[in-house]
């Protein structure tokens, strides 16, 4: 019974990262809109290619870690999530983390008005921060962590089924 259920929690967990893509590239169009089209980016500082750079980085890294959680997610479908291909996908998903935490941080430094930088403020359209740095650096060095933990159990997992 207990395996029935992690299998249809996987498949729903495949379907919501099914639909984040989907959503994700509703709303990389409509930032793209905005962003380019729409209201333009002459008002900042930085030139049009750097911040079509930090845009396609960030946002293909986003891209790239949904993708591999769905590779995780049908590992764990299948029944057996503890394959090398997963840690190894987890470094990837910390790489990724990292690769956001930078683009946020060269968007911070080079297009920012430090003195309206607020840790976390809360207005009428809600809670917001300014700390995605370290939020997604935070993310990267735990998925790290996550996939070294991964690497291990799976190394042990190998030395076990090797055992007669």
């Amino acid at each position: 019974m207990e395996l029935k259920d992690e299998r249809k929690l996987s498949k729903v967990l495949s379907i919501t990262l099914n639909f984040s893509i989907i959503l994700g590239v509703i709303l990389t169009g409509i930032l793209i809109y905005d962003t380019f089209i729409k209201r333009g980016i002459q008002n900042l500082i930085i030139n049009k290619g750097l911040i079509i750079m930090l845009l396609a980085l960030g946002i293909g890294s986003l891209f790239y870690i949904v993708f591999m959680l769905k590779g995780i997610i049908n590992t764990l479908i299948k029944g057996d999530p503890f394959v090398r291909s997963n840690a190894i996908a987890f470094k990837k998903i910390s790489v990724s983390c990292l690769i956001i935490s930078m683009c946020y941080l060269l968007n911070l430094l080079l297009n920012s008005n430090f003195k309206d930088f607020k840790f976390i403020y809360v207005d009428n359209m809600g809670i917001h921060t300014d700390m995605e740095v370290f939020i997604f650096l935070f993310a990267s060095a735990f998925i790290y962590i996550l996939a070294r933990v991964f690497d291990k159990a799976v190394s042990f997992k190998e030395e076990n089924d090797l055992t007669i």
